[in-house]
């Protein structure tokens, strides 16, 4: 059940994406906002709770064939939000620009055939991983990222594992990855490791 749960998510990440993404524009299917987010380490347990409850809950009220028969509703009342650390948006940029990623000013977000810019908010990205940043006040608001999962090039797999890794550390986040209710701590090589790898 769970490599055909792993199937659908592949090819849907595959049908979402936009051919035509340049280095000046990208694109992201608005149901990828925040899926797979950068947190702040002080959620950890708080994650990890979030995270046991809808496993149960997607047990309960699965119909077997990939559908739910009810729609769980995320708690509110996270412990300390992104924004509340106060990281520069401008800081973030150069670190993720030093670790490889390029820049993409014009970001658009939508369903279907909608498409729309999105306000403050940029991208960096290297082959098909996409990191995404909206700013409030010149500071980070929403930290995610997408098309990390599924890599087949150890090369690739390497330089993402350095990459979630060094974020974890410098500003001692973690990432929960809602798709697979699953949080890893980026502060551990092996946890990223074995998220990279399709482990969990």
């Amino acid at each position: 059940m769970l490599s055909k749960i792993k199937t659908i998510i592949k090819n849907l990440s595959g049908f979402c994406k936009i051919e035509n993404n340049t280095k000046s524009s990208i694109y992201f299917h608005e149901d990828f906002f925040s899926q797979v987010e950068f947190c702040p380490y002080e959620n950890l347990e708080y994650l990890r709770a979030e995270n046991f409850k809808i496993k149960e809950f997607s047990e309960e009220y699965s119909d077997g064939n990939g559908l739910f028969t009810s729609v769980y509703v995320r708690e509110e009342n996270i412990p300390k939000l992104i924004y509340e650390k106060q990281i520069l948006s401008s800081e973030l940029e150069l670190f993720l620009i030093d670790l490889g990623l390029f820049k993409i000013e014009n970001v658009f977000t939508g369903y279907g055939s909608h498409k729309e810019k999105c306000k403050n908010t940029v991208a960096y990205k290297f082959e098909r991983i996409e990191i995404f940043v909206t700013s409030k006040n010149d500071y980070v608001n929403d930290f995610f990222i997408t098309g990390n999962r599924f890599q087949n090039d150890d090369v690739i797999k390497n330089k993402l594992e350095d990459i979630l890794f060094k974020i974890g550390i410098k500003y001692n986040l973690v990432l929960n990855d809602w798709d697979i209710t699953e949080v890893i701590n980026l502060s551990d090589k092996h946890e990223i490791k074995k998220y990279i790898n399709e482990e969990f």
